[in-house]
């Protein structure tokens, strides 16, 4: 599942996107979890755009959610921040940092995950030349 940016229409063009609209649409997300629940997912990640604050918010008031990857405000945790059952991920910005997430799912449920906070080291990398 995914979650915009609320303020993308402020910080980009409207011309970009002329038919979406953008807020926090904690509704809907709860809608899209619990459809995916009732499809059979084991798990439920939230990938979001909306700032550290805004998705400890969510991980509090929709339940069913287990692991948010919190995107916006360039955190880079060390550990999760665990809100009621959701573990909120943040890799902070710009390849910095990689998170590595394993997870132990059993009858449908998280019950346990190794979680590791990965630095990139972009001096000690050759550039791809393709690339760059």
């Amino acid at each position: 599942i995914g979650q915009a940016f609320p303020y993308t229409p402020i910080a980009n063009p409207h011309w970009m996107f002329p038919e979406w609209s953008f807020s926090i649409r904690e509704e809907e997300v709860a809608k899209n979890v619990a459809a995916a629940r009732a499809e059979g997912a084991d798990i439920v990640v939230l990938l979001s755009h909306n700032g550290f604050d805004v998705d400890r918010a969510l991980a509090a008031r929709v339940p069913g959610i287990d692991i948010i990857l919190a995107g916006h405000t360039h955190d880079a945790l060390p550990e999760p921040v665990i809100v009621g059952q959701t573990l909120v991920i943040a890799s902070g910005s710009h390849g910095k940092f990689l998170t590595r997430l394993d997870l132990d799912v059993q009858d449908g449920k998280l019950k346990s995950y190794r979680h590791r906070l990965i630095p990139v080291f972009s001096d000690v990398i050759t550039p791809d030349a393709d690339m760059t």
